[in-house]
This record gives structure tokens, sequence and C-alpha cells, in this order.
């Protein structure tokens, strides 16, 4: 494909260059680098549209600029002939990524899932650096998407040899290929990056899961949930964590009763059940549970994540807001409360407790995210502790063990001082048992 360059440079390109040169040279003096706004007609220059009719589809497919000042990607969607994308791309310049942590995009769309792509200079013209960009049917978001989510992709599949280089990205743009024949509309106000600075600082200005919670009000139920089972010092943690959390309207459209029934001292092995299938070890963001499809929950049960009929399904929920960040995790507001399955939801005994715990958190360890088997390790003995049928001396030990890895700077140290607190649980429990 011919790359045609402009005989002079666009004010908008003059303007986005020098912003770049400025944050260059002061990165600190806000938080967002604009890579694309749409404030003339002439910042239409910078853009071109290329649909599968390159592939002898007849997908349709452009740009425009509305008098708000915003992008609109818009067409219809053709699978005839084998076909079945449209895009728009930025014309290739020197957008130098280097000391940003994720994409920030301002958009409106239809309900369909499109994906943010990057590319780098001297890329073959089939290949881009993918990341999924969810949109809510006629809702303004401000959606942002990590650079670690982006993967080289050619012709719809990944291609795993070639991490992104952030300061080689040259080209920023657009693409459906959902797989669903008909009209969309993607109208896009801004592109920024957000640097790894400005990112670090938004979190720990966030607090905890906890903090993050009780600020935004909604989840009352949520925290008294939490507080009944005494997990409350398990989600101030360091975690990380990623938190399904259902808000008070969820929580009210369980059967009467239930939750008062919950809260009850003698049905805290449920409740802590309940509320672990609402948690997943790790920093999971919303691009990246669409991509795996699934996430394993601290209870154990498997919560399929997808993208159906305009909407994010988790489970049989539906999320009401993603990515919303904590100094030690990430939360995903949902519309229901997640019961475990039957067969998931039958009370584990302690040694088949320690067993799944050591069984999901060796692997995490391995793969090196050793806060997150840390984090797993610690929800599990909190749940031992409360466990009468675990020998009183034991409970002891795994309360020292709390407390010197709530103390313990170093994760991998935290893990094994909690991993040798369990294996003594277990030896306990072997030997009561013979």
């Amino acid at each position: 494909m011919q790359i045609h360059k402009a005989s002079r440079p666009s004010r908008c390109r003059l303007a986005a260059t020098a912003i770049v040169a400025l944050f260059m040279q002061l990165p600190l003096l806000a938080e967002l680098r604009p890579l694309a706004t749409f404030e003339s007609d002439e910042c239409l220059e910078a853009w071109t549209s290329v649909n599968d009719g390159v592939m002898g589809g007849v997908s349709k497919g452009g740009f425009s600029r509305s008098e708000q000042g915003t992008l609109i990607f818009k067409g219809e969607l053709s699978l005839e002939n084998n076909g079945g994308f449209s895009s728009i791309r930025m014309k290739p310049t020197e957008l130098n990524l280097s000391g940003m942590s994720a994409l920030v995009v301002k958009a409106k769309g239809d309900g369909r899932t499109y994906w943010l792509e990057l590319r780098v200079a001297n890329q073959m013209a089939a290949s881009s650096y993918r990341a999924y960009l969810p949109t809510t049917a006629a809702e303004w978001k401000e959606i942002r998407v990590p650079l670690a989510d982006f993967k080289l992709q050619a012709f719809g599949r990944e291609l795993p040899i070639k991490a992104l280089d952030p300061a080689a990205v040259a080209s920023v743009g657009f693409t459906l290929a959902d797989k669903k024949a008909g009209p969309f509309e993607l109208e896009i106000e801004s592109v920024k990056a957000s640097p790894e600075e400005a990112a670090a600082g938004a979190t720990g200005s966030a607090g905890t899961i906890v903090d993050v919670a009780k600020a935004a009000g909604g989840f009352q139920t949520l925290l008294a949930a939490a507080t009944a089972a005494d997990l409350v010092g398990v989600l101030t943690g360091e975690g990380p964590f990623t938190v399904l959390a259902p808000t008070d309207e969820a929580f009210a459209k369980l059967p009467a009763g239930t939750v008062d029934t919950l809260l009850k001292p003698e049905n805290r092995a449920q409740l802590v059940d309940i509320l672990k299938n609402h948690v997943i070890a790790g920093k999971v963001s919303l691009a990246k549970a669409l991509e795996v499809r699934e996430g394993t929950t601290l209870q154990g049960s498997k919560i399929s994540i997808k993208f159906d009929d305009g909407r994010v399904q988790i489970g049989h929920a539906t999320l009401v807001k993603a990515d919303i960040p904590a100094s030690n995790g990430i939360i995903h507001v949902i519309d229901q409360v997640l019961l475990p399955s039957k067969s998931a939801a039958e009370p584990l005994t302690p040694t088949g407790l320690i067993e799944l715990a050591i069984n999901r958190g060796v692997p995490i360890f391995n793969k090196g995210d050793v806060a997150a088997c840390a984090a797993l390790y610690e929800i599990t003995c909190e749940a031992l502790r409360s466990m009468s049928v675990v020998p009183e001396a034991s409970r002891k030990e795994i309360d020292r063990s709390l407390q010197t890895a709530r103390s313990e700077k170093s994760d991998r140290k935290k893990a094994w001082i909690l991993r040798e607190a369990m294996d003594g649980a277990w030896e306990a429990l072997k030997e009561a048992r013979e």
C-alpha cells in the first residue's frame, strides 16, 4: 500500500509536534499527552481509511468531522467475499510513546467492540498491534488501554514474536472486525497518552479497594459483608486484586432476607465463599479480561467474560463500570451478585482449601506474579483462621504468620511465610485425622 506524504505539514500536525516536543522536555506538566484531536477539518489530512476491499470484500467505512469537533468513524460491515473489516488510521508520523503507560480514548460507540491499533515505523502493512476497545451504545466514555495490552496481529491472528516498542509507534487507528454484518458508528473526541508517572500517581492517590468503594458510595452492602467476613484487612492489603463489585442494587435483587441471613456469624463461611467468588488474584483490566474471556475467582469458580448483545457480560451479571483504579488492584462494577455454582459452593474442608490455594498459587508464583500468589495465600489464611475445625495451635500460628507477612516488604518472602503456615496447618489436620 502506497503512503502519500503531504507537501506541507498541516497546522494540526505542527501543533501535535510542538506538544510532543514540549512534553518530551517537561513530562510532568500535565497528565495526558494529546495524540489526536479534531478541532478543524485540516486535522483530517492526517488520517486515512482502509477497508476489506483490499482483499476483495465489500464493507464500506470512512471518517468525517462533526460540527462538535469529533471524528466520526462510520460505515457498514459486510461478510461477503470473505470480507469483514473496516478501519481508519493516522498516517505515519513520529508519535514516540516513550515513558507512556497507556492510551486514553474518549469516544461514544454503538455497543460493539472495536480494535484500538498501533503501528510502528517500517511495519508490514497487514500487521498492527491491537487491543480491545469496548463501547457502550450512545454513551461517552474515557477508555484507558494499557500499552501492555497491545498484541501484534496479522490477518486476525496473534503473532507472539515481538513486543510493542513505545518509542517506535508511528500511527494510531481504529478497526471494526467483530464478524457482525451491519451499520456501525464510533465517534471519537480525542486520543491521549498517559505517562507512567501520572499512572502511578493516580493509583497511589486512589487509595485501596476498600477506600475507593467507600468514597464511591453505592457499595454499603458489599462493605458490610466484607466486614462481617473479616476480609476488609485483606482487601486493604498490598494485593493486587481484581474485584467484581456488586452494587447495593445488585444485592437488593437477591431473595428477601438473604443478605441478613448471610451476615449472621454462623453463616460466615458461606459469606466468605460468596465474596471470594468476586475476587480474582492479580490486576486484570477489562481489555485483558475480554482477551482471555475467563477468570478464576479465589473461590475456585470460573467466570466467563464476553461481549454479547452490546454489553459486557461477567458471568450472568452485566458490567456497569470498568477499570476503576485502586492502589492495590482494580474494580469492575457489576449489576448482579455472582453466587457460586452448587458444585463449587459445596463447603471445602480446610485441607481441601489449602490444596486448592497451593494448586492455584504455585503456577502464579512460577510465572513471576509473586504478589498475586501472596494475595491468594493471604485470603486463604484469613479463611483458615476462622474455621473451628482447624486446631487452635495452627490458627494461632496462622495469626502470627499473617502479622509477620503484612510487615514484610518482599512479596516473595510474604508468599513463603504464608505457604509455610498453610503447610503446617495441613500437617496438623492430617495428624488429627489419623
